[in-house]
């Protein structure tokens, strides 16, 4: 590698078409994001300079405080059931499967690349309570005081998008840790076989520790992924009802484009940035460990 002035010449030339799209597709709406937070404006007539009263108000928003913990419940039941079972499924596929497992893959990813209208519409149906398959299930194996207005309901509704947004996105770990686990050297698995390991031991003592860094990225992905949640959630129930199934973007949706309230909702957006900054920061160096060999 060119050392000096002519080797950070060449780098920044070989990195500059990416620096340039990470500018202008992520820098500078950020700096715009603050920019509009300061003002009271209403996307149409002329900027008010308010200071940080927006942020103030913030501070002082009750909604913004339910739509933490519905972030905050989403993200938790997607570390909780997303991860581990992508896991489980990731380890079951890598275990010598012959015949059925591009069948199984398949099957297990189809649902990321199906559209999120796609989703959302499906389980739409799904979830229906005159015509929706769930509840004619209920009531055909007697469980009909299950039934109920999934969607419609605060006990239920962000629990029917949890369940929803998991099994979307079961299929997307599955493959990333599939990927990682056929990284794992052979001969050192065939050694520990060689000196007696059980299956158990393979799993938790050698092929989760080499894939550690993997998991690290997934688990903050994870967090991440689910703190910006938002299309899913607009398309099946829109933050309803009474705000039981409202999430932090979907809150700054309707403070811009229902209430026109652009500066407010340039609040949450920086809010929302800030938060998973300090999140991903903080995940980073707690699951940061030295990497593992054999």
């Amino acid at each position: 590698m060119e050392k000096g002035v002519k080797g950070w010449i060449n780098r920044i030339v070989f990195m500059s078409p990416a620096m340039l799209i990470y500018l202008i597709f992520m820098i500078i709406p950020i700096i715009y994001s603050f920019y509009y937070s300061i003002f009271q404006w209403d996307g149409v007539s002329d900027k008010e300079f308010i200071g940080f009263d927006n942020y103030f108000n913030l501070t002082k928003d009750a909604v913004i405080y339910k739509t933490l913990m519905n972030s905050g419940l989403l993200t938790f039941w997607a570390l909780v059931i997303q991860l581990p079972v992508g896991l489980l499924l990731a380890v079951l596929l890598s275990r010598q499967i012959k015949r059925g497992i591009r069948f199984f893959k398949t099957v297990f990813f189809l649902p990321v690349v199906l559209s999120t209208s796609v989703v959302g519409v499906l389980w739409g149906l799904i979830y229906d309570p005159n015509v929706g398959l769930l509840n004619q299930v209920l009531s055909a194996v007697g469980l009909d005081e299950w039934t109920r207005v999934w969607l419609g309901e605060t006990e239920s509704a962000l629990n029917s998008i949890i369940a929803v947004v998991s099994w979307q996105y079961i299929g997307f770990y599955m493959v990333v840790y599939y990927a990682a686990l056929q990284n794992v050297p052979d001969d050192v698995l065939e050694a520990a076989k060689i000196d007696g390991a059980s299956e158990y031991r393979l799993l938790f003592q050698i092929k989760i520790p080499l894939i550690w860094h993997v998991i690290n990225f997934t688990i903050i992905y994870c967090i991440v992924n689910s703190l910006k949640y938002f299309d899913l959630i607009y398309i099946m129930t829109n933050g309803g009802p009474n705000g039981s199934s409202e999430v932090i973007a979907s809150y700054m949706f309707k403070q811009a484009f229902r209430f026109y309230d652009f500066g407010y909702a340039s609040t949450i957006s920086i809010f929302l940035f800030l938060l998973g900054v300090l999140l991903a920061i903080v995940l980073n160096k707690l699951f940061r460990r030295e990497a593992v060999e054999y």
